[in-house]
């Protein structure tokens, strides 16, 4: 009889312990993370994103759309499904994702974008991520110092990011402003689409006829490759310091915008803090589903190294670790 009702106890207390449990897995505070693509910078800000999540006791619902704007809305209308307490969003397109995210909205979902805004967005509580005009504004600060003391027109190239993309929209936006302050510049944009193969024959393109291209500003670093190439091809690729160098600059914090400054063949990069970007982001979100008031741009301005002082700071380059 001791035994059968020693029995009993263990069975009740796992009956208590199992439906705890389920009681804990219910009440744990779930966040729809909504990613764009995955290449080497998103996945830096999606391990911080998780790192801080697990360090809150967040489950994480991961979806990823691979580029396709109709694929991330559905993804997104999945998450409002599944009764997300928050909605983390990295949009492939500004404009095709609004109907989804209006919809969490009506759900009361809090939406917070990260990496890229959505600036026309009438869904989204919080946005953070680089300030990307800043970062621009960098670039071509630099750039127009280095070119100050040349007489004459002045060419300059720029390669693109995508046009629907506001990080690309506002690097340019920076770099131009910035570059303005030479007097008779002019600024070849060239189009990549963040594609690294429409970089290289972009540049090819643009020295090809204007071969004296005085600066060249990429608005992701991982297009310097293709620059060096091309500048290579025709001979121009020279050091930092020498006469005859072209002034190539970027903004994003990859191993190639790295190695390209550290063998100076590049002037410097801006790089992005992608660790704060994704702790705020879940920060943001825990505030905003305890009801707080939050910001509404929250934007972490990138950091530019030249070829003096990039090695010294390899330890704040993403790409470098």
């Amino acid at each position: 009889m001791k035994h059968l009702l020693y029995r009993v106890r263990q069975l009740l207390s796992l009956a208590v312990l199992c439906c705890v449990s389920a009681l804990a897995n219910a009440d744990a505070i779930k966040l729809g993370l909504s990613v764009d693509q995955l290449f080497e910078s998103r996945v830096g800000v999606l391990n911080a994103i998780k790192s801080e999540a697990q360090k809150q006791g967040f489950e994480i619902i991961e979806v990823v759309a691979d580029g396709d704007p109709q694929a991330q809305n559905s993804q997104i209308q999945s998450l409002v499904t599944q009764k997300v307490d928050a909605i983390l969003v990295c949009a492939v397109d500004q404009n095709t994702i609004e109907r989804a995210l209006l919809g969490a909205k009506r759900k009361g979902i809090p939406i917070v974008a990260f990496d890229r805004a959505l600036p026309d967005s009438r869904a989204v509580d919080a946005f953070v991520g680089p300030d990307s005009i800043t970062d621009g504004y960098l670039a071509g600060q630099y750039t127009a110092q280095q070119l100050a003391q040349i007489d004459g027109n002045i060419q300059v190239l720029e390669l693109l990011g995508a046009l629907n993309d506001q990080n690309g929209i506002d690097r340019s936006k920076g770099f131009n402003d910035a570059i303005a302050e030479l007097p008779n510049v002019e600024v070849i944009a060239m189009p990549t689409d963040w594609d690294s193969a429409r970089a290289l024959a972009a540049t090819q393109n643009a020295f090809q006829a204007n071969p004296d291209i005085k600066a060249v500003f990429a608005a992701t670093d991982t297009h310097i490759p293709s620059v060096e190439t091309v500048l290579y091809d025709i001979a121009k690729l020279h050091p930092v310091g020498s006469d005859q160098h072209v002034v190539v600059t970027g903004v994003n914090g990859s191993n190639d915008g790295y190695q390209a400054t550290l063998r100076g063949n590049a002037d410097g990069i801006v790089v992005m803090d992608l660790h704060t970007t994704g702790v705020t982001a879940v920060q943001l979100a825990s505030a905003l589903i305890n009801g707080e008031s939050v910001e509404l741009n929250n934007v972490i301005p990138g950091n530019f190294y030249t070829t003096s002082n990039i090695e010294a700071n390899k330890a704040n380059i993403w790409g470098a670790q």
